[in-house]
């Protein structure tokens, strides 16, 4: 984009129709958002998908009290290639369009292998200020050497072009992602932020911070994951440098970057607006204003557009991991990646691959077994002090009794405290909640009191039935009925949720080694 140019950032208004664009041949012209239009010198067409992208397009602005219109590449994919070989690199197909420049699919000839090649093609730049420009991104990026940062091979400069050569990725970008299925799946959407958490961490460890988050930079590989691209606005962590312009992209923009403060703090903010959007298909809020300082100013003010009715299989948790990462104050979001990324995984979904009725009858006949043999010793006293023989100390049965619910407040504990009862230990067994996270404390004792009433409700009954005859066999029916439909239950639906899993809104998994490793139950 041309950096004396400021950038329309919200066209989807009804109001800013009539923008002025800038053709690749360097024309400007009027053209309408809904409509498109056509190069009056090159007679090039302007398709109106191409205009939709600006809030998503990376620009530079320096006269932000200006009204706002439109200044970006063309989005065509029909455009020619600059020419066919850049170094040992044979241009074979553009693949899209960044915040610095075009990218192509080439050959690298040396080698052998297909590349990510990235041109320069920015006219009103001197060719000194594109070069800097490139190898400051390919610097930035190359030093990096991380599973989730595109790999840089090479920079050249062909001609008066700058260049570089990069890891070339099947993809698609998150924001192509986005515009074909409109929202990514919650969990992919937090594995995602977590990987891009740890690529800006190790960024950050050499004092870089990338400064343009968005999901047309996330890119996907083969194997479901992300790699973080284009450094071209990357920035030192250590610098004092303070410019009259300010670049991001609008959509993302951390509100301290109208002073031209860039920190980690800016990346997580643009990181907040990404997840938000991953999640919930839209961004947290629509730009507003005449002029581009104005509609920058809509990150100060705007509250987050939250969904009025909360999706069921998104903890609310994410809310507010959400708002710390759009404070509004740098200092008021996290301090460090670190951080971060523990909340980030702390609601991570875990496997929610339903366990299998064998292992889960199995290990509830352990953790039966365990329960009543630990029970036996004072269910043997209170049977023998029912005896003639020792009825003049029957007034202990009572007593006997309140002493061994010790029993259950020990295993109780150890639930509250986030182990694994026996029974699901041996089996590899886990309790999650409805949407794949681990349940908070007092819903596991809950379910666990559920589950186990056989074993220590069912002594219980016995007692009250017999030493208050009166009381009829109401308490042994109701015990009965509880266990036989709770059974039934996980027996006949299809997901195998039982009753005292329904009512404590919770699912029997498998184990994962991942879920050993970061799943701690919530306060």
């Amino acid at each position: 984009m041309d950096p004396t140019e400021t950038a329309d950032l919200t066209p989807h208004i009804a109001a800013q129709r009539n923008l002025l664009y800038r053709c690749v041949c360097g024309t400007e012209f009027r053209v309408d958002l809904n409509l498109g239009g056509r190069c009056p010198d090159c007679q090039r067409h302007v398709q109106p998908e191409a205009l939709k992208t600006a809030m998503s397009a990376t620009v530079s602005i320096t006269g932000l009290e200006e009204p706002s219109h439109l200044s970006c590449f063309d989005l065509s994919e029909s455009d020619e290639l600059p020419q066919d070989h850049y170094g040992h690199f044979r241009l074979d197909r553009k693949l899209g369009v960044g915040g610095m420049g075009s990218v192509y699919r080439a050959l690298d000839t040396s080698l052998q292998r297909f590349v990510a090649v990235k041109v320069m093609r920015q006219p009103n730049q001197t060719v000194d200020s594109r070069v800097a420009a490139i190898l400051r991104e390919a610097i930035a990026q190359a030093r990096l050497n991380h599973p989730n940062v595109v790999t840089i091979y090479y920079v050249g400069r062909e001609g008066e072009e700058p260049f570089l050569a990069m890891e070339l990725l099947p993809g698609p970008t998150l924001a192509e992602k986005l515009k074909q299925d409109g929202k990514i799946p919650y969990a992919d959407a937090i594995r995602y932020g977590i990987q891009v958490v740890s690529a800006l961490d190790h960024a950050s460890q050499f004092g870089i911070v990338h400064g343009d988050i968005k999901p047309a930079n996330l890119l996907l590989t083969l194997d479901n994951n992300i790699k973080l691209s284009d450094f071209g606005l990357s920035s030192n962590t250590t610098s004092e440098n303070r410019t009259e312009s300010v670049s991001g992209t609008p959509a993302y923009f951390a509100p301290e970057l109208l002073q031209c403060s860039n920190t980690i703090q800016s990346d997580m903010y643009a990181l907040g607006v990404t997840l938000f959007e991953l999640v919930f298909g839209r961004t947290p809020f629509a730009l507003q204003g005449d002029t581009v300082r104005e509609r920058l100013s809509t990150h100060i003010t705007a509250t987050i557009d939250f969904p009025q009715v909360w999706p069921n299989q998104i903890p609310r948790e994410f809310a507010s991991v959400v708002l710390r990462l759009l404070a509004k104050k740098p200092e008021d979001r996290y301090r460090s990646y670190d951080e971060l990324l523990e909340d980030l995984q702390a609601i991570e979904p875990v496997s929610t691959t339903t366990a299998g009725m064998a292992s889960r009858v199995m290990a509830y006949l352990v953790d039966q077994l365990f329960l009543l043999v630990c029970l036996l010793p004072f269910a043997i006293v209170i049977l023998l002090l029912r005896d003639r023989a020792f009825k003049a100390f029957q007034w202990m049965v009572p007593i006997i009794a309140f002493i061994s619910l010790i029993v259950p407040a020990i295993y109780l504990t150890f639930i509250y405290r986030g182990w694994r009862s026996i029974g699901r230990y041996l089996f590899q067994l886990r309790i999650v909640e409805e949407n794949g996270l681990t349940p908070r404390r007092e819903q596991m004792v809950t379910r666990e009191v559920l589950r186990n009433a056989i074993s220590w409700i069912g002594p219980l009954v016995i007692y009250l039935t017999l030493y208050y005859e009166g009381i009829g066999r109401w308490p042994d029916l109701a015990l009965v009925l509880f266990v036989a439909t709770d059974a039934a239950l996980a027996i006949f639906r299809k997901d195998r949720q039982s009753l005292h899993d329904y009512l404590s809104r919770t699912r029997v998994v498998l184990a994962t080694e991942k879920q050993h490793s970061n799943q701690l139950h919530r306060s």
